[in-house]
């Protein structure tokens, strides 16, 4: 299964479907999870994320959290077997134990060091080209206001932008005018005939 935080969080298959939305504190359950993907995140970490303030926390908030933990499960059971277990518990708390590959904004931090680490500028290039199309929007999009994306918004936005620059600077000093005018229209927009 792939997760993408790099827009809106989408959950699609290996065969690239789409996995229908839970309601909407299973998956603010699940960007809690993905926001500290491969580390296990506590049970009140996650109650405090999915129900903020003391004020509006439910009369058993452990059990409340269980229950969307299996709602979580049960959704991506439905979507691929083995699905489930992707959500694992442990003496730490609950984490999402998926391959770094699956999920975009880690893939994007993979292809953007790799690029940085290269030399040769046309696979560098290349490189930063591919990280930065896997970007949908803004990061964790539908999770903007909540404060457990904040700082990893921040973190993959700065990355972006660097990445970016890189890309554009790298344009430049091969010459490649025309390719960067096109990455710089707005979408939609035909770059002008020469």
């Amino acid at each position: 299964m792939r997760f993408e935080v790099l827009g809106p969080l989408t959950v699609r298959t290996e065969n690239g479907e789409v996995v229908p939305a839970p309601e909407p504190k299973v998956r603010a359950l699940l960007a809690a999870l993905l926001v500290r993907v491969g580390r296990p995140v506590p049970v009140d970490t996650l109650v405090d994320d999915l129900w903020g303030g003391h004020d509006r926390l439910p009369s058993s908030p452990a059990n409340s959290l269980q229950t969307k933990v299996s709602q979580l499960r049960r959704s991506l059971e439905s979507a691929e077997p083995g699905g489930r277990g992707l959500v694992a518990y442990g003496p730490a708390g609950y984490e999402m134990r998926v391959p770094p590959g699956d999920v975009d904004a880690v893939r994007f931090e993979t292809l953007t060091s790799r690029a940085y680490a290269e030399s040769d500028a046309g696979t560098k290039a290349s490189l930063l080209t591919e990280a930065l199309e896997l970007w949908r929007g803004p990061a964790y999009a539908d999770f903007r206001d909540v404060d457990f994306t904040r700082a990893a918004i921040s973190h993959l936005e700065e990355q972006r932008l660097t990445a970016r620059e890189a890309l554009t600077e790298l344009r430049l000093a091969r010459g490649e005018h025309a390719v960067l005018a096109d990455e710089l229209a707005p979408p939609g927009r035909a770059r002008a005939a020469p």
